[in-house]
């Protein structure tokens, strides 16, 4: 496959479409490619080496020793110890970390079901959350989830320094974690009474609330499985009895039960066999 070059003349056409007038503003990047300009020869050329001590586990064998051989040879790929040695890791991109991620990870960890919460997605600049005042956990143009105790965490770990509530020391990550969350169990506690008390004096007052689409389908769903719960134990009680009566010995009241005949298979016994009722296979074989 043929070696492309064209990325390596990106300097000459924006300097070609600069003076044509195509490009009206230098790039951003324009300064740094011409300061450091990218190489034009890509081609891998193998490096030669020396064999300076026999005993160096780095150098490569030498071929066969003949009148013509030299010291000198060449090496084509790296060996083991080479690859060891290199440091890979530094072209690759590191990993962003932040504090944040890690704080809510713990915390919907801890708190799964604060997932189900509704949640609002929309962002008017998408840094909103700086806009409010971490001071207090409460804020009027957000709502009380994880992310008020992330952000109350960081508050806590900025400032604890200047708080009064703590004698001058800096908290600690786990300990201004516990302390907002418990200042957001409190709150969370407080909403839900509040919210309950509020059902409460409507259902007083005469008011309705009518069920959900989710709750009725619920409700609906309960009804099939109560119903297949009485079916199952009936089949159930049915199977236990047949094991029973399999499992019975001989001679027992269970095995006479099973030995006794009906009365129409007694009837049948008294009747001739020419008399007797054919299946209907029989009597398409017969006719």
């Amino acid at each position: 496959m043929k070696i492309q070059t064209e990325a390596t003349n990106v300097l000459h056409r924006a300097s070609a479409y600069l003076k044509s007038g195509l490009l009206k503003n230098k790039p951003l990047w324009y300064d740094i490619v011409a300061k450091y300009p990218p190489k034009h020869n890509l081609t891998r050329i193998p490096h030669m080496h020396r064999q300076q001590n026999p005993d160096d586990k780095r150098a490569t064998a030498s071929p066969k020793t003949t009148s013509t051989t030299s010291k000198k040879h060449f090496k084509t790929r790296e060996s083991t110890i080479d690859m060891k040695s290199r440091n890979n890791d530094i072209h690759r991109i590191p990993k962003l970390k932040f504090i944040e991620d890690k704080l809510r990870n713990v915390f919907y960890e801890q708190h799964p079901w604060e997932l189900a919460r509704p949640k609002n997605l929309i962002e008017n600049s998408g840094d909103d959350i700086s806009k409010c005042d971490w001071s207090h956990m409460l804020q009027l143009n957000k709502p009380l989830d994880g992310e008020s105790v992330v952000q109350r965490t960081l508050w806590f770990l900025t400032n604890s320094k200047n708080n009064n509530h703590n004698n001058g020391e800096r908290l600690s990550l786990t300990e201004a974690y516990d302390k907002a969350r418990f200042e957001y169990y409190r709150l969370r506690m407080s909403e839900e009474m509040e919210s309950h008390v509020a059902r409460e004096e409507s259902t007083m007052y005469g008011g309705i609330f009518v069920n959900t689409n989710i709750k009725w389908n619920l409700g609906k769903e309960q009804e099939y499985i109560d119903d297949w719960t009485v079916i199952a134990q009936e089949r159930t009680q049915v199977m236990e009895a047949n094991m029973n009566r399999s499992a019975a010995p001989a001679g027992s009241l269970v095995e006479e039960e099973q030995t006794k005949t009906t009365i129409f298979e007694d009837f049948l016994a008294d009747v001739p066999k020419e008399q007797q009722p054919q299946e209907e296979g029989a009597e398409k074989e017969s006719a």
